[in-house]
């Protein structure tokens, strides 16, 4: 287990999971690169300011092809530049720091069951 992996309280999984940023009156769409039912770890087009306050909508899958909407509040913890193909991308990692129990724990369930099937 690497360091990193050691500092983490919630178990975290590489999953693309399609998540809406909402800032403001502003929303953007994109896909989760890992997640965790402390934070979620996403590429963007253009970077966010650290420490901004978001709310997060996630759609977790269900059995039978049907998905679970969960939201939360987080707040932008780390953001950096990246390319790709000659572009610029920015490697966000946003941190759930308000969140119920219920979508805390609906979260963890998905995550087990991803971590299961590796």
């Amino acid at each position: 287990m690497d360091r990193l992996s050691e500092k983490r309280k919630t178990p975290r999984v590489e999953e693309k999971l399609p998540i809406k940023i909402m800032e403001g009156e502003s929303g953007i769409v994109v896909e989760t690169k890992n997640i965790s039912a402390s934070g979620a770890y996403l590429i963007m087009d253009k970077p966010m300011p650290l420490m901004s306050k978001v709310m997060v909508v996630l759609l977790i899958p269900e059995c039978e092809g049907k998905n679970n909407k969960v939201q939360c509040g987080g707040t932008v913890v780390r953001t950096s530049p990246t390319t790709l193909n000659d572009k610029t991308l920015y490697e966000t990692a946003i941190f759930f720091d308000d969140i119920t129990e219920k979508t805390k724990n609906i979260i963890s369930k998905h995550v087990k069951t991803v971590m299961g099937q590796s």
